[in-house]
């Protein structure tokens, strides 16, 4: 389909036109897709595209009719996609990890490992409540922030500074 006729499709969802909408998924899902399959995973792939699609026709009433419709459809694609790689770039605690650390078959493990947690928890507990939120995320025991992964990594990182501190260790920063 050439640009015109998806401008002039886009104008007319935006005025409301729901004729228009089968026409312009057609025209739109293998462009979306193309896209995303250059970059976002495989298992990924559909999710991205459908919620792109989604977004797209939630959001048509806010296209400005006589504007080219290709540019506003990519950015709503790139959009997309960065929060589909900001979501799967979150830090989650590994559960596998945690259980390689102890033998469960020795029960002096076990018994070592929940006093080194309370332990921890209580110097956690005597941090700001954003340092400690960050170190209690990153072993599992609270909801991970709704910020960049380069901002939990920084969060992560000044309250283990400040636990280390605590602690009576030194800062190495």
């Amino acid at each position: 389909m050439r640009e015109a006729e998806l401008d002039d499709l886009m104008a007319r969802l935006a005025r409301g036109d729901r004729s228009a909408f089968d026409r312009l998924y057609e025209a739109l899902r293998p462009r979306a897709q193309r896209v995303v399959a250059m970059r976002v995973p495989p298992s990924q792939a559909a999710d991205v595209v459908q919620s792109t699609l989604m977004n797209v026709f939630a959001r048509a009433s806010e296209f400005t009719p006589g504007r080219p419709c290709l540019p506003w459809f990519y950015a709503i694609v790139a959009n997309e996609i960065r929060a589909s790689i900001r979501r799967e770039s979150r830090l989650v605690a590994s559960d596998v990890a945690e259980d390689a650390l102890v033998d469960e078959a020795a029960p002096d493990s076990l018994l070592i490992e929940r006093e080194l947690d309370r332990a921890v928890e209580r110097a956690v507990e005597l941090l700001d409540v954003e340092s400690a939120n960050a170190i209690r995320a990153l072993r599992g025991r609270a909801p991970l922030p709704d910020v960049a992964p380069a901002a939990f990594r920084k969060r992560v990182s000044r309250a283990y500074a400040k636990l280390r501190l605590l602690l009576g260790g030194h800062d190495a920063s």
